[in-house]
């Protein structure tokens, strides 16, 4: 250890304890899941459920995202710059294949897994930087390996270390880390710490649960209470208070056929309501009430018309758009929780052409004619063309 680290040290003008000394013990060493290596010794699996989100639960879930950080230190080099790099999509296999060996996990859950293990792999090198280099740089020991990561991570060599402080010295990873810290700075509310930070947050939360029970206030989509008490918006892959990997179709059930399924469930519950209204007056007068079932249209009856639809007026010389089914089912005045709007009507695309067109309506989950492939959203009547030749009921 050099006299300067140590009269550094001695004079109490470090945060932390000097990392580079073997002597200094650290709170918590590397975790190496005893457990996991019996069960892989027995050729066994834990199994893991997951919960409607997509996350692991349970005693077994937590196990299987400390398995995936041992995985993350073990197999992750610590030169690595970018984890959605493709020239890491070996390691990534081998990553994955370790998991399921231990672990029965479906293989829908293969990206979730993986996330997990990229932003485990860049917590645990920025750990190491904040610990072992930044205080540091400007000494020549920082360039061997300290004798904690040589005991601690073996795996580790010395070369690898000589990259990994390379990278973290270079300019490049300075514009970054620059980068980082300008946005952080951005942020309106960038703490929620402070006297009255949460307690003005929980404030705001409550007066918007207030304004929504009183009907003064709609959440729609992924304008929430939560998002207008930051006065935020939700970031388009990321959802507050969350698991970093829950996305906002999952957190705010914004998928397509699960709303649908939605729709259709308060339909059928309000007029099960009617009937029982109708049935309540009607024993009021002795009078037997009739339901001709052939002229009271239900959920379940849905029609569909084959229709040509255009993202602006077709012009002379262009191709035939494509054909999509339009809904001519019972009147409904919303796609997805959004007003369907005067004038339009709610299609579903097929097959289409422009796919990198935006949508004339777009809605929070689709904003370009490809993301509404096999979904519904609102198109203009002016811009649908139908074909009567192909028409047919469903």
């Amino acid at each position: 250890m050099s006299q300067n680290i140590m009269e550094h040290s001695k004079k109490g003008r470090s945060r932390r304890k000097n990392p580079l000394d073997p002597n200094v013990d650290g709170k918590r060493r590397a975790t190496i899941m005893k457990r996991v290596h019996m069960v892989r010794k027995k050729s066994e699996r834990i199994e893991v459920t997951f919960d409607e989100k997509g996350q692991p639960e349970g005693k077994h879930g937590d196990e299987l995202m400390s398995w995936i950080g041992v995985l993350a230190r073990e197999h992750v080099p610590t030169w690595i710059q970018d984890w959605r790099s493709h020239d890491l999509d070996g390691l990534k296999e081998i990553i994955w294949k370790e998991t399921i060996t231990s672990f029965t996990v479906d293989d829908c859950f293969r990206s979730t897994c993986l996330k997990s293990c990229g932003e485990t792999a860049r917590n645990f090198l920025h750990d190491l930087y904040k610990t072992f280099v930044e205080e540091f740089v400007t000494e020549d020991s920082v360039w061997t390996r300290p004798q904690k990561v040589i005991d601690n991570y073996p795996n580790i060599e010395e070369e690898d270390w000589v990259k990994f402080v390379q990278y973290r010295t270079s300019s490049q990873f300075q514009q970054l880390s620059d980068r980082g810290s300008e946005i952080r700075t951005n942020n309106e509310y960038s703490s929620r710490g402070g006297r009255d930070g949460c307690r003005k947050l929980d404030q705001e939360k409550m007066e918007y649960n207030t304004q929504e029970s009183q009907g003064t206030f709609e959440s729609v989509g992924t304008s929430d209470v939560l998002t207008q008490a930051l006065s935020r918006p939700e970031h388009p892959g990321r959802i507050r208070g969350q698991s970093k990997f829950v996305k906002p179709s999952q957190y705010f059930n914004l998928n397509r056929s699960s709303n649908r399924d939605n729709e259709v469930l308060s339909m059928r519950r309000e007029i099960e309501e009617l009937k029982a209204l109708v049935l309540g007056l009607c024993a009021n007068k002795d009078v037997e009430p009739s339901f001709d079932q052939e002229n009271v249209p239900t959920v379940d009856q849905h029609n569909s018309f084959k229709a040509s639809c255009s993202i602006q007026e077709k012009q002379q010389g262009e191709s035939d758009p494509p054909t999509m089914p339009v809904d001519k089912s019972l009147p409904s005045n919303t796609v997805h929780g959004i007003p369907l709007g005067e004038g339009n009507v709610r299609v579903s695309i097929n097959v289409p052409k422009l796919k990198k067109a935006a949508l004339p309506i777009p809605t929070y989950e689709a904003t370009t004619v490809e993301d509404a492939v096999n979904g519904f959203v609102a198109w203009s009547k002016t811009l649908v063309e139908l074909d009567t030749s192909m028409n047919k009921a469903s």
